[in-house]
């Protein structure tokens, strides 16, 4: 009877440390279709959705995203990329891909408050990009970067909850991006 119950204790606390948030498997993403890798956590779920962007109404923006199951739930609450991709002649001229980013922050900024936050010029990787960080009521921290390369603007969003050691998670995540062509 005591074997049986020293391994019924040793199973379970095998099963709860695999459960630990710290064992979250990351890897790196490809997509081919999107033309960048990333390092970010799996599994991964993709979702395409038609709506309005800043290029007009009915534009597919693609996401790739992570979400964490119930028991890590204390720790992230979202990763995830999308792209979409920019008409041909937004891309040629240097004002107008920067009107671009600004209008894509300004528009991801709404997606989360209504509250002026600073938006950051930012080089994500060696791209221009833009960004904004906002601490939600003191308890999580959004990050949201935005970036064009080779005709494709893309949105980068982590949500995490505030006080928690996450700066490897959220380096290894943002500084990962890698465009393919």
């Amino acid at each position: 009877m005591r074997t049986l119950v020293k391994l019924a204790f040793i199973c379970s606390a095998i099963f709860i440390s695999s459960c630990h948030p710290n064992n979250i498997p990351w890897e790196k993403y490809t997509s081919n279709e999107g033309a960048f890798s990333i390092y970010m956590p799996s599994p991964v779920k993709k979702k395409d959705k038609k709506g309005y962007s800043i290029f007009g109404r009915d534009v597919t923006t693609h996401f790739i995203f992570w979400e964490p199951p119930t028991f890590t739930i204390d720790k992230f609450k979202l990763f995830q990329v999308s792209y979409t991709d920019c008409p041909a002649n937004f891309c040629t001229d240097t004002a107008l891909m920067n009107a671009m980013l600004d209008s894509a922050i300004l528009t991801r900024r709404k997606d989360y408050t209504d509250i002026e936050l600073p938006i950051q010029n930012i080089g994500l990787n060696g791209y221009a990009g833009r960004a904004f960080f906002y601490d939600k009521e003191g308890s999580m921290l959004i990050s949201v970067k935005t970036c064009i390369v080779n005709n494709r603007i893309y949105d980068f969003v982590l949500v995490s909850k505030k006080n928690y050691a996450t700066n490897n998670e959220v380096s290894q995540f943002f500084d990962s991006f890698l465009s393919l062509k």
